[in-house]
Protein backbone atom coordinates (compact mmCIF):
# COMPACT_ATOMS: atom_id res chain seq x y z
CA UNK A 1 0.00 0.00 0.00
CA UNK A 2 1.47 3.36 -0.99
CA UNK A 3 2.37 5.93 1.65
CA UNK A 4 1.02 8.79 -0.48
CA UNK A 5 -2.50 7.88 0.56
CA UNK A 6 -2.23 8.77 4.20
CA UNK A 7 -2.46 12.50 4.53
CA UNK A 8 -5.87 13.72 3.38
CA UNK A 9 -9.12 14.40 5.25
CA UNK A 10 -12.40 13.90 3.45
CA UNK A 11 -15.86 15.25 4.22
CA UNK A 12 -18.85 13.66 2.56
CA UNK A 13 -22.46 14.74 2.96
CA UNK A 14 -25.25 12.28 2.30
CA UNK A 15 -28.51 11.21 3.91
CA UNK A 16 -28.27 8.20 6.12
CA UNK A 17 -29.95 9.17 9.35
CA UNK A 18 -33.05 7.58 10.76
CA UNK A 19 -35.40 7.03 13.62
CA UNK A 20 -36.21 3.78 15.32
CA UNK A 21 -38.94 1.38 14.36
CA UNK A 22 -41.11 0.02 17.13
CA UNK A 23 -42.57 -3.26 18.30
CA UNK A 24 -44.96 -4.57 20.89
CA UNK A 25 -43.50 -5.86 24.11
CA UNK A 26 -44.20 -9.41 22.99
CA UNK A 27 -42.02 -8.98 19.93
CA UNK A 28 -44.70 -8.40 17.30
CA UNK A 29 -43.79 -5.49 15.01
CA UNK A 30 -45.98 -2.49 15.78
CA UNK A 31 -47.12 -0.16 13.02
CA UNK A 32 -48.01 2.75 15.28
CA UNK A 33 -45.41 3.32 17.98
CA UNK A 34 -47.53 5.97 19.67
CA UNK A 35 -50.21 3.40 20.41
CA UNK A 36 -47.93 1.32 22.63
CA UNK A 37 -48.35 1.87 26.39
CA UNK A 38 -45.37 3.60 27.92
CA UNK A 39 -43.84 4.40 24.55
CA UNK A 40 -44.69 8.09 24.49
CA UNK A 41 -41.76 9.36 26.58
CA UNK A 42 -39.75 12.11 24.94
CA UNK A 43 -36.22 11.09 23.98
CA UNK A 44 -33.51 13.10 25.67
CA UNK A 45 -31.92 15.87 23.65
CA UNK A 46 -28.92 16.17 25.93
CA UNK A 47 -26.42 13.84 27.54
CA UNK A 48 -24.42 11.13 25.87
CA UNK A 49 -24.63 7.43 25.11
CA UNK A 50 -21.79 4.93 24.87
CA UNK A 51 -22.98 1.90 22.91
CA UNK A 52 -20.48 -0.97 22.99
CA UNK A 53 -20.83 -3.97 20.69
CA UNK A 54 -19.79 -6.50 23.36
CA UNK A 55 -16.55 -8.25 24.30
CA UNK A 56 -15.10 -5.00 25.64
CA UNK A 57 -11.46 -5.53 26.53
CA UNK A 58 -10.29 -4.20 29.87
CA UNK A 59 -7.40 -2.43 28.10
CA UNK A 60 -9.61 -0.49 25.66
CA UNK A 61 -8.47 2.90 26.86
CA UNK A 62 -10.38 4.95 24.29
CA UNK A 63 -13.74 3.51 25.31
CA UNK A 64 -13.24 3.70 29.08
CA UNK A 65 -11.83 7.21 28.90
CA UNK A 66 -14.75 8.31 26.72
CA UNK A 67 -17.15 7.14 29.43
CA UNK A 68 -15.21 8.74 32.27
CA UNK A 69 -14.64 12.05 30.48
CA UNK A 70 -18.35 12.31 29.64
CA UNK A 71 -19.43 12.24 33.30
CA UNK A 72 -20.47 15.80 34.26
CA UNK A 73 -18.50 17.26 37.22
CA UNK A 74 -21.75 18.22 38.94
CA UNK A 75 -22.96 14.59 38.71
CA UNK A 76 -19.84 12.78 39.93
CA UNK A 77 -21.13 9.27 40.70
CA UNK A 78 -21.53 6.11 38.62
CA UNK A 79 -24.33 3.53 38.88
CA UNK A 80 -24.04 0.03 37.38
CA UNK A 81 -27.14 -1.92 36.36
CA UNK A 82 -26.21 -5.65 36.41
CA UNK A 83 -29.66 -7.02 35.50
CA UNK A 84 -28.68 -8.67 32.21
CA UNK A 85 -25.91 -10.84 33.59
CA UNK A 86 -25.99 -14.38 34.91
CA UNK A 87 -23.19 -13.26 37.24
CA UNK A 88 -24.41 -9.78 38.12
CA UNK A 89 -22.04 -8.98 41.00
CA UNK A 90 -18.99 -10.35 39.19
CA UNK A 91 -19.39 -8.34 35.99
CA UNK A 92 -20.46 -5.20 37.81
CA UNK A 93 -17.27 -5.40 39.87
CA UNK A 94 -15.20 -6.02 36.76
CA UNK A 95 -16.50 -2.83 35.16
CA UNK A 96 -15.92 -0.90 38.40
CA UNK A 97 -12.32 -2.19 38.53
CA UNK A 98 -11.75 -1.12 34.92
CA UNK A 99 -13.04 2.38 35.67
CA UNK A 100 -10.65 2.63 38.61
CA UNK A 101 -7.79 1.44 36.42
CA UNK A 102 -8.39 4.31 34.01
CA UNK A 103 -8.52 6.90 36.77
CA UNK A 104 -12.13 7.28 37.88
CA UNK A 105 -12.09 8.31 41.55
CA UNK A 106 -15.78 9.02 42.18
CA UNK A 107 -18.39 6.93 43.92
CA UNK A 108 -19.41 3.69 42.15
CA UNK A 109 -22.53 1.87 43.26
CA UNK A 110 -24.06 -1.35 41.98
CA UNK A 111 -27.83 -1.06 41.76
CA UNK A 112 -29.68 -4.05 43.26
CA UNK A 113 -31.47 -4.93 40.04
CA UNK A 114 -31.04 -8.52 38.82
CA UNK A 115 -32.93 -11.77 38.27
CA UNK A 116 -30.25 -14.40 38.92
CA UNK A 117 -28.10 -15.20 41.93
CA UNK A 118 -24.35 -14.78 41.60
CA UNK A 119 -22.58 -17.73 43.18
CA UNK A 120 -19.49 -15.62 43.86
CA UNK A 121 -21.38 -13.65 46.54
CA UNK A 122 -22.37 -16.17 49.21
CA UNK A 123 -23.89 -13.58 51.53
CA UNK A 124 -26.18 -12.07 48.90
CA UNK A 125 -28.90 -13.67 46.78
CA UNK A 126 -29.14 -11.41 43.73
CA UNK A 127 -32.23 -13.24 42.51
CA UNK A 128 -34.10 -11.30 45.21
CA UNK A 129 -33.34 -8.08 43.32
CA UNK A 130 -36.07 -8.66 40.73
CA UNK A 131 -38.14 -5.70 41.90
CA UNK A 132 -35.21 -3.30 42.24
CA UNK A 133 -36.23 -1.35 39.18
CA UNK A 134 -39.54 -0.50 40.89
CA UNK A 135 -37.90 0.81 44.07
CA UNK A 136 -38.80 4.50 44.45
CA UNK A 137 -36.17 5.07 47.16
CA UNK A 138 -33.46 3.58 44.92
CA UNK A 139 -34.55 5.84 42.08
CA UNK A 140 -34.21 8.89 44.30
CA UNK A 141 -30.62 7.91 45.11
CA UNK A 142 -29.62 8.48 41.47
CA UNK A 143 -29.84 12.28 41.75
CA UNK A 144 -26.03 12.64 41.86
CA UNK A 145 -25.29 10.02 39.19
CA UNK A 146 -23.67 11.19 35.96
CA UNK A 147 -22.71 7.80 34.52
CA UNK A 148 -25.02 4.78 34.19
CA UNK A 149 -23.68 1.49 32.86
CA UNK A 150 -25.57 -1.64 31.74
CA UNK A 151 -23.51 -4.84 31.80
CA UNK A 152 -23.92 -7.53 29.15
CA UNK A 153 -25.93 -10.74 29.19
CA UNK A 154 -29.60 -11.12 28.26
CA UNK A 155 -31.25 -7.87 27.18
CA UNK A 156 -34.75 -9.14 27.96
CA UNK A 157 -33.78 -9.21 31.65
CA UNK A 158 -33.06 -5.49 31.53
CA UNK A 159 -36.42 -4.59 30.05
CA UNK A 160 -38.19 -7.04 32.37
CA UNK A 161 -36.76 -5.35 35.46
CA UNK A 162 -37.02 -1.71 34.37
CA UNK A 163 -40.40 -1.77 32.61
CA UNK A 164 -43.69 -2.57 34.30
CA UNK A 165 -45.91 -5.39 33.10
CA UNK A 166 -47.94 -2.94 30.99
CA UNK A 167 -44.83 -1.43 29.40
CA UNK A 168 -44.56 1.70 31.52
CA UNK A 169 -41.21 3.03 32.75
CA UNK A 170 -40.47 1.96 36.30
CA UNK A 171 -39.13 4.47 38.86
CA UNK A 172 -35.45 3.65 38.25
CA UNK A 173 -35.79 3.94 34.47
CA UNK A 174 -37.60 7.24 34.91
CA UNK A 175 -34.70 8.44 37.08
CA UNK A 176 -32.14 7.30 34.51
CA UNK A 177 -33.94 9.27 31.80
CA UNK A 178 -33.92 12.29 34.09
CA UNK A 179 -30.17 12.04 34.65
CA UNK A 180 -29.57 11.67 30.90
CA UNK A 181 -31.58 14.83 30.25
CA UNK A 182 -29.33 16.65 32.72
CA UNK A 183 -26.20 15.71 30.78
CA UNK A 184 -25.29 12.27 32.15
CA UNK A 185 -23.86 9.47 30.02
CA UNK A 186 -25.71 6.15 29.69
CA UNK A 187 -23.57 3.29 28.42
CA UNK A 188 -23.73 -0.44 28.01
CA UNK A 189 -22.13 -3.41 26.35
CA UNK A 190 -23.70 -6.31 24.44
CA UNK A 191 -27.19 -6.58 25.99
CA UNK A 192 -26.57 -3.08 27.32
CA UNK A 193 -26.23 -1.96 23.70
CA UNK A 194 -29.29 -3.84 22.41
CA UNK A 195 -31.62 -1.95 24.77
CA UNK A 196 -30.54 1.47 23.48
CA UNK A 197 -32.96 1.71 20.57
CA UNK A 198 -36.76 1.77 20.69
CA UNK A 199 -36.96 -1.51 18.83
CA UNK A 200 -34.77 -4.14 20.47
CA UNK A 201 -33.49 -7.20 18.66
CA UNK A 202 -34.06 -9.81 21.34
CA UNK A 203 -33.04 -13.00 19.53
CA UNK A 204 -32.22 -14.64 16.23
CA UNK A 205 -29.30 -15.50 13.96
CA UNK A 206 -28.93 -14.01 10.49
CA UNK A 207 -29.69 -17.05 8.36
CA UNK A 208 -32.77 -17.97 10.38
CA UNK A 209 -33.93 -14.35 10.34
CA UNK A 210 -33.70 -14.24 6.54
CA UNK A 211 -35.16 -17.67 5.75
CA UNK A 212 -37.67 -18.37 8.54
CA UNK A 213 -40.65 -16.45 9.97
CA UNK A 214 -40.12 -14.20 12.96
CA UNK A 215 -41.42 -15.32 16.35
CA UNK A 216 -43.26 -13.65 19.21
CA UNK A 217 -42.10 -15.75 22.17
CA UNK A 218 -38.62 -15.62 23.66
CA UNK A 219 -37.00 -19.06 23.80
CA UNK A 220 -34.06 -18.07 26.02
CA UNK A 221 -30.43 -17.09 25.50
CA UNK A 222 -29.81 -20.00 23.13
CA UNK A 223 -32.10 -18.36 20.58
CA UNK A 224 -29.73 -15.39 20.36
CA UNK A 225 -27.12 -17.70 18.86
CA UNK A 226 -29.35 -19.93 16.75
CA UNK A 227 -32.98 -19.00 16.41
CA UNK A 228 -35.65 -17.08 14.58
CA UNK A 229 -35.86 -13.30 14.78
CA UNK A 230 -37.62 -11.82 17.79
CA UNK A 231 -38.22 -8.07 18.09
CA UNK A 232 -39.24 -6.50 21.38
CA UNK A 233 -39.47 -3.08 22.93
CA UNK A 234 -36.15 -1.48 23.93
CA UNK A 235 -35.58 1.47 26.24
CA UNK A 236 -35.22 4.06 23.47
CA UNK A 237 -32.33 6.12 24.83
CA UNK A 238 -31.12 6.41 21.23
CA UNK A 239 -33.64 8.58 19.34
CA UNK A 240 -32.92 7.04 15.93
CA UNK A 241 -32.18 3.70 14.31
CA UNK A 242 -32.09 0.07 15.43
CA UNK A 243 -28.98 -1.20 17.21
CA UNK A 244 -27.35 -4.62 16.87
CA UNK A 245 -24.18 -5.81 18.58
CA UNK A 246 -21.46 -8.51 18.35
CA UNK A 247 -21.91 -7.58 14.72
CA UNK A 248 -18.68 -8.82 13.15
CA UNK A 249 -18.10 -12.05 15.06
CA UNK A 250 -21.72 -13.24 14.99
CA UNK A 251 -22.36 -12.18 11.37
CA UNK A 252 -25.51 -10.23 12.22
CA UNK A 253 -25.93 -8.24 9.01
CA UNK A 254 -28.78 -10.48 7.93
CA UNK A 255 -30.83 -10.18 11.10
CA UNK A 256 -30.41 -6.41 11.22
CA UNK A 257 -31.64 -6.13 7.64
CA UNK A 258 -34.61 -8.37 8.44
CA UNK A 259 -35.47 -6.22 11.45
CA UNK A 260 -35.55 -3.13 9.25
CA UNK A 261 -38.02 -4.84 6.96
CA UNK A 262 -40.61 -4.80 9.75
CA UNK A 263 -40.57 -1.02 10.08
CA UNK A 264 -43.89 0.49 9.05
CA UNK A 265 -42.35 3.78 7.86
CA UNK A 266 -39.31 4.33 5.65
CA UNK A 267 -37.84 6.87 8.07
CA UNK A 268 -37.42 4.09 10.64
CA UNK A 269 -35.49 1.74 8.37
CA UNK A 270 -31.92 2.51 9.46
CA UNK A 271 -29.76 -0.01 11.35
CA UNK A 272 -26.53 0.41 13.31
CA UNK A 273 -24.40 -2.71 13.75
CA UNK A 274 -21.58 -2.33 16.29
CA UNK A 275 -18.60 -4.70 16.23
CA UNK A 276 -17.08 -6.27 19.33
CA UNK A 277 -14.62 -4.19 21.40
CA UNK A 278 -16.02 -1.16 19.56
CA UNK A 279 -18.23 1.70 20.71
CA UNK A 280 -20.40 4.53 19.46
CA UNK A 281 -20.07 7.70 21.48
CA UNK A 282 -23.35 9.49 20.84
CA UNK A 283 -23.74 13.18 21.64
CA UNK A 284 -27.49 13.74 21.90
CA UNK A 285 -27.06 17.50 22.12
CA UNK A 286 -25.30 18.06 18.80
CA UNK A 287 -26.74 14.90 17.18
CA UNK A 288 -23.45 13.24 16.29
CA UNK A 289 -21.85 9.88 16.89
CA UNK A 290 -18.21 8.85 16.85
CA UNK A 291 -16.73 5.38 16.37
CA UNK A 292 -14.19 4.21 18.96
CA UNK A 293 -12.28 0.97 19.40
CA UNK A 294 -10.99 -1.96 17.40
CA UNK A 295 -13.83 -2.64 14.97
CA UNK A 296 -16.42 -0.89 12.85
CA UNK A 297 -19.89 0.56 12.73
CA UNK A 298 -22.03 -0.83 9.92
CA UNK A 299 -24.90 1.45 8.86
CA UNK A 300 -27.71 -0.12 6.84
CA UNK A 301 -30.08 2.42 5.30
CA UNK A 302 -33.28 0.80 4.11
CA UNK A 303 -35.41 3.91 3.72
CA UNK A 304 -35.45 3.81 -0.07
CA UNK A 305 -35.13 0.02 -0.31
CA UNK A 306 -37.89 -2.27 -1.53
CA UNK A 307 -38.76 -5.20 0.72
CA UNK A 308 -40.64 -8.25 -0.53
CA UNK A 309 -44.06 -9.30 0.81
CA UNK A 310 -43.97 -10.78 4.33
CA UNK A 311 -45.64 -14.01 3.21
CA UNK A 312 -42.89 -14.73 0.67
CA UNK A 313 -39.20 -15.57 1.19
CA UNK A 314 -37.45 -12.45 2.41
CA UNK A 315 -35.97 -10.17 -0.23
CA UNK A 316 -34.68 -6.60 -0.22
CA UNK A 317 -33.46 -4.42 -3.07
CA UNK A 318 -31.64 -1.10 -2.90
CA UNK A 319 -30.28 -1.14 0.64
CA UNK A 320 -27.42 1.33 1.18
CA UNK A 321 -24.52 0.07 3.23
CA UNK A 322 -21.76 2.09 4.90
CA UNK A 323 -18.91 0.97 7.15
CA UNK A 324 -17.30 3.51 9.48
CA UNK A 325 -14.00 2.94 11.31
CA UNK A 326 -12.50 4.26 14.52
CA UNK A 327 -12.50 8.06 14.83
CA UNK A 328 -15.02 8.43 11.96
CA UNK A 329 -18.01 10.61 12.86
CA UNK A 330 -21.59 10.94 11.64
CA UNK A 331 -24.07 13.77 12.13
CA UNK A 332 -27.30 11.83 11.78
CA UNK A 333 -29.61 14.73 10.89
CA UNK A 334 -27.45 16.39 8.23
CA UNK A 335 -25.81 13.17 7.04
CA UNK A 336 -22.34 14.71 7.25
CA UNK A 337 -19.60 12.14 7.69
CA UNK A 338 -16.02 12.95 8.65
CA UNK A 339 -13.50 10.31 7.57
CA UNK A 340 -9.72 10.54 7.79
CA UNK A 341 -7.85 9.01 4.87
CA UNK A 342 -7.73 9.23 1.10
CA UNK A 343 -10.36 8.10 -1.37
CA UNK A 344 -9.82 4.81 -3.17
CA UNK A 345 -12.05 5.11 -6.29
CA UNK A 346 -9.88 6.35 -9.15
CA UNK A 347 -6.66 5.48 -7.36
CA UNK A 348 -7.24 1.84 -6.47
CA UNK A 349 -4.30 -0.08 -5.03
CA UNK A 350 -5.45 -3.44 -6.42
CA UNK A 351 -6.61 -4.85 -9.73
CA UNK A 352 -7.77 -8.47 -9.62
CA UNK A 353 -10.90 -10.48 -10.31
CA UNK A 354 -12.20 -11.28 -6.84
CA UNK A 355 -13.75 -14.72 -6.43
CA UNK A 356 -17.53 -14.72 -6.14
CA UNK A 357 -19.19 -17.30 -3.91
CA UNK A 358 -19.27 -18.45 -0.30
CA UNK A 359 -17.22 -20.08 2.38
CA UNK A 360 -14.22 -19.68 4.66
CA UNK A 361 -11.77 -20.25 1.80
CA UNK A 362 -12.57 -16.80 0.42
CA UNK A 363 -10.52 -13.84 1.59
CA UNK A 364 -11.76 -10.72 3.39
CA UNK A 365 -14.60 -12.13 5.45
CA UNK A 366 -15.14 -8.94 7.47
CA UNK A 367 -17.34 -6.32 5.80
CA UNK A 368 -14.73 -3.56 6.01
CA UNK A 369 -12.16 -5.84 4.36
CA UNK A 370 -14.60 -7.24 1.81
CA UNK A 371 -15.85 -3.84 0.69
CA UNK A 372 -12.47 -2.17 1.12
CA UNK A 373 -9.84 -4.53 -0.31
CA UNK A 374 -12.08 -6.46 -2.71
CA UNK A 375 -14.51 -3.82 -4.02
CA UNK A 376 -13.78 -0.10 -3.53
CA UNK A 377 -9.97 -0.48 -3.64
CA UNK A 378 -10.07 -2.92 -6.56
CA UNK A 379 -10.30 -1.44 -10.06
CA UNK A 380 -11.40 -4.76 -11.62
CA UNK A 381 -14.58 -5.28 -9.58
CA UNK A 382 -17.87 -3.39 -9.40
CA UNK A 383 -19.95 -6.13 -7.83
CA UNK A 384 -19.38 -8.80 -5.17
CA UNK A 385 -21.63 -11.78 -4.50
CA UNK A 386 -21.65 -13.75 -1.27
CA UNK A 387 -24.00 -16.61 -0.42
CA UNK A 388 -25.28 -17.95 2.89
CA UNK A 389 -27.35 -21.12 3.06
CA UNK A 390 -28.20 -24.17 5.13
CA UNK A 391 -26.90 -27.42 3.68
CA UNK A 392 -29.75 -29.22 5.47
CA UNK A 393 -32.70 -27.29 4.05
CA UNK A 394 -31.12 -25.66 1.01
CA UNK A 395 -32.65 -22.34 1.99
CA UNK A 396 -30.38 -19.37 1.65
CA UNK A 397 -29.76 -15.86 0.39
CA UNK A 398 -27.49 -14.04 -2.00
CA UNK A 399 -25.88 -10.82 -0.74
CA UNK A 400 -25.17 -8.71 -3.82
CA UNK A 401 -22.90 -5.70 -3.11
CA UNK A 402 -22.52 -3.10 -5.87
CA UNK A 403 -20.28 -0.08 -6.24
CA UNK A 404 -22.16 2.85 -7.78
CA UNK A 405 -21.24 6.40 -8.74
CA UNK A 406 -22.29 7.47 -5.22
CA UNK A 407 -20.07 4.89 -3.48
CA UNK A 408 -16.96 6.15 -1.71
CA UNK A 409 -14.07 4.22 -0.21
CA UNK A 410 -11.41 5.58 2.14
CA UNK A 411 -8.11 4.05 3.18
CA UNK A 412 -5.62 4.93 5.87
CA UNK A 413 -3.14 3.21 8.13
CA UNK A 414 -4.55 2.29 11.50
CA UNK A 415 -2.26 1.06 14.25
CA UNK A 416 1.20 0.60 12.78
CA UNK A 417 0.78 -0.48 9.16
CA UNK A 418 -2.68 -2.02 9.58
CA UNK A 419 -4.91 -1.12 6.63
CA UNK A 420 -8.07 0.63 7.77
CA UNK A 421 -11.01 1.08 5.41
CA UNK A 422 -14.18 3.13 5.62
CA UNK A 423 -16.91 2.73 3.00
CA UNK A 424 -19.91 4.91 2.18
CA UNK A 425 -23.00 4.07 0.14
CA UNK A 426 -22.44 0.64 -1.34
CA UNK A 427 -25.71 -0.78 -2.68
CA UNK A 428 -26.86 -4.13 -1.31
CA UNK A 429 -29.58 -6.46 -2.58
CA UNK A 430 -30.67 -9.56 -0.66
CA UNK A 431 -32.11 -12.29 -2.89
CA UNK A 432 -33.58 -15.60 -1.71
CA UNK A 433 -31.93 -18.68 -3.24
CA UNK A 434 -32.25 -22.44 -3.06
CA UNK A 435 -28.97 -24.37 -2.94
CA UNK A 436 -28.23 -28.06 -3.42
CA UNK A 437 -24.87 -29.42 -2.25
CA UNK A 438 -23.67 -32.69 -3.75
CA UNK A 439 -20.24 -34.33 -3.55
CA UNK A 440 -18.12 -34.22 -6.66
CA UNK A 441 -17.97 -37.51 -8.51
CA UNK A 442 -14.91 -39.61 -7.70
Amino acid sequence: MSLWRIASLSLLVFAFAGAACSSKSDGTPEKDASAEPGATHVASESGRLLIVGGALRSDNKDVYRAFIESIPPELPSVAIVPAASGRPAHYAQQFADDLRHFGFAGDIRVLPIAVKDDASTESVDESLWRDGGRDVALAEELADVGGIWFVGGDQTKITATLLSADGQDGPVLTAIRSQLSQGAIVGGTSAGAAIMSKTMIAAGDSLSALTLPSVEVYAGMESQESGQLLLARGLGFLPFGVVDQHFDRKARLGRLIRALGFASEEAFRVGYGVDEDTALLVNLGNKTLKVLGAGNLVVVDGRTARFGPVEEPFAAKGLRLSVLSTEDTLAWETGEVTIAGSETPGQEAFGYRATQGAGIALANQRLDHLLGFSLLDNREVRELRRYAFSDETGQGVLFQFQQTEQSRGFWRYGSGTKDQYSVVDVTLDVVPVAVTVTPASS
